[in-house]
């Protein structure tokens, strides 16, 4: 493409949308299918990055790296940052699951390797940085430099993560936390600096009955026309939602598309494309 003629290899899915002032310049960049490239994000790498099916890339977003690989269904919001301080450099690495999110102004500093898992959130100005460094180390000054590494299911909302952290899976973090040490699957951490509240705590299970009570609040308070049918199951319009295999099939419709952004925005997310007007499961991740 003559718009983006400072990338060697461009390689775009179907249906991929790049919006006014999108500045891309790499090597090899690969964006999937549906994907979705807002006003002002700025992409640069030295090397490769791949971009999964069906993201979001928002307003004014900048991804600027070595080797970047961003599972499908990524999402950020506006001024979020991929990259920072020695992200060219040779050490420099990340690699993200599916289901990603970053809120508005999140950083996460590549100047070391970065692995993320799947289904990670991080809100609104949550830090990752993979380096310390100001003052001069030949004065005693503290300097880091290493990888982070945050397991599948976790949330981090307006916390900050420092180098040399291995975050496990669901695990919860609380707002404004500062995590200097690695935390264990299934806990609740908060604080500055951040110390295990909970153990074993996430995720519960729950009975048919509770999951039953919390989709049927959830499908009155937000109005969604979910109609129960029996198990797990509901149907609305021609589409069916079976909560107990998380399936959602059928045909799709405005209203069946409403009620899975509400329910994704509880955390309940399906595997799922539209082929056709039609529900279909992922071909791939």
């Amino acid at each position: 493409m003559k718009r983006f003629q400072d990338v060697e290899e461009l390689v775009l899915g179907k249906n991929v949308k790049i919006e006014e002032n999108v500045s891309l310049k790499g090597r090899r960049i690969v964006i999937g299918e549906g994907t979705v490239l807002r006003s002002g994000a700025k992409i640069e790498v030295s090397e490769s990055l791949e971009i999964g099916n069906r993201s979001i890339v928002g307003e004014n977003t900048r991804i600027m790296g070595r080797s970047i690989q961003l599972g499908r269904e990524f999402y950020s919001n506006h001024d979020v940052e991929i990259g920072g301080g020695s992200c060219f450099e040779r050490k420099s690495k990340l690699t993200v699951g599916y289901w990603f999110h970053l809120g508005s102004y999140a950083i996460v500093n590549t100047a070391m390797e970065v692995k993320i898992g799947n289904e990670v959130g991080m809100g609104r100005l949550t830090n990752i940085y993979t380096h310390g460094a100001y003052q001069s180390v030949l004065k005693g000054f503290p300097v880091d430099f290493g990888p982070i590494t945050i397991g599948n299911n976790v949330w981090i909302p307006g916390a900050t993560v420092l180098p040399h952290v291995t975050i496990g899976d669901n695990v919860v973090i609380g707002v404004g936390s500062l995590v200097l040490k690695d935390l264990p699957s299934n806990c609740l951490a908060a604080g500055v600096p951040c110390k295990i509240l909970k153990e074993n705590c996430y995720p519960r299970k729950l009975s048919l009955e509770e999951k039953l009570e919390m989709i049927k609040r959830i499908n009155n308070e937000w109005n969604l026309g979910m109609e129960y049918l029996k198990g797990g199951k509901f149907k609305i319009n021609n589409a069916c939602i079976d909560f107990e295999d998380m399936q959602f099939t059928g045909k799709s419709s405005e209203r069946s598309e409403r009620a899975r952004n509400v329910l994704r925005r509880h955390g309940i997310r399906f595997k799922v494309d539209i082929v056709e007007g039609e529900y279909a499961e992922w071909k791939d991740k």
